[in-house]
């Protein structure tokens, strides 16, 4: 089975890296070919979406688009074209269509509410050529769409896939595992990246007055970070287990829009994987797989945000509710059952 994956953006972005990257190995390991096929290397996509970007999004989108060009025109060459999130960040007219003549079998991957807006649409005139509906048609006409969460599901469904199934977000637990040592200090952590600091806002009068606590903030644009007094720290993939285990508690607020209903909830699966307890918004995907008191503390106003933070101070609590959910997480989002599964799914295609 030779199966074609054009994802949005190349592994330095989180959705390739969870929805195709790390099922990569078991794929090949079980006679599948796999090509992933990018319209953005990383330091392309570094160079044009970074602060120093000169004539973006033009360069950006001029760039994407004729390079997914090229890559739809061989689609034929393979038993499945898989679709991560996009066809590409802004929804030119025509491209669907392509594709789906060329396109032997198609999945479509979803983990955000890209059906509602392109991630990086068109400016005026130019915005023109787009189909902002394209997402939607993509759902209707894949022979398979993989929902990264229930709302997902239910908006794929509704788009009229008559195929659509639930594939959470997943994580590696034999990489993201609890550490053996302690934080050396009482520290609240959150982890990212720059679009979604706006995420903190939820918590963000809490996390001004917590008091002799540390706030990490791995990945966050610092300019957007809604309060004082935490510490911005840079992302990346080599560094992101040892911020993580730094963490004495990690935090998942979220805004209750209709686009945060598409996130399936990483930040909360690394923590509970590493064993760390998460306070949470009680909203969109959290609500299912955690439970407040069991493996995690929800909070929705800034007194409850205040409470769990004072609460997670005692280490017996923090060890109750991380163990949890670190069981959660190795009963229902590991990537030792996602992966053969993704297999099966791929295989009933033929």
């Amino acid at each position: 089975m030779r199966v074609l994956f054009l994802t949005l953006y190349p592994d330095v972005a989180a959705s390739p890296r969870y929805r195709v990257a790390q099922y990569l190995p078991y794929l090949c390991a079980h006679g599948v070919q796999c090509t992933v096929a990018s319209p953005l290397t990383t330091p392309e996509m570094e160079r044009l979406t970074g602060p120093n970007r000169a004539r973006a999004p033009r360069a950006y989108h001029l760039k994407e688009t004729f390079r997914r060009l090229r890559q739809i025109l061989t689609a034929s060459r393979y038993d499945i074209v898989f679709v991560q999130k996009a066809i590409m960040s802004a929804y030119i007219a025509g491209f669907l269509e392509m594709l789906r003549k060329r396109a032997v079998r198609l999945v479509y991957d979803i983990d955000d509410a890209v059906h509602l807006a392109p991630p990086h649409p068109l400016r005026a005139p130019w915005n023109r050529l787009e189909d902002r509906g394209q997402v939607t048609k993509l759902m209707a006409m894949a022979d398979l769409v993989l929902a990264g969460n229930s709302w997902l599901l239910s908006e794929a469904r509704e788009a009229g896939c008559r195929n659509a199934v639930l594939f959470p977000t997943v994580v590696d637990t034999d990489r993201f595992a609890p550490s053996k040592e302690e934080p050396d200090a009482y520290r609240i952590g959150w982890i990212g990246n720059p679009s979604t600091t706006v995420c903190l806002e939820p918590a963000a009068e809490a996390l001004s007055r917590v008091s002799d606590a540390e706030i990490c903030l791995v990945g966050a644009d610092p300019s957007r970070v809604p309060f004082h007094g935490g510490e911005v720290r840079p992302w990346s993939h080599e560094t992101e287990l040892a911020e993580l285990r730094r963490f004495s508690v990690g935090i998942m607020p979220q805004p209750r829009t209709t686009w945060m209903q598409g996130k399936c909830a990483l930040k909360a699966l690394q923590y509970m994987a590493c064993g760390i307890p998460c306070a949470a918004s009680p909203f969109g995907a959290a609500l299912e797989f955690m439970q407040d008191e069991e493996n995690a503390l929800f909070c929705e106003s800034t007194d409850d945000w205040m409470k769990a933070l004072e609460r997670l101070r005692d280490p017996m609590l923090r060890r109750r509710l991380g163990q949890a959910g670190r069981e959660t997480v190795l009963e229902r989002y590991a990537l030792k059952a996602a992966a053969p599964r993704l297999l099966e799914l791929l295989g009933s295609l033929k």
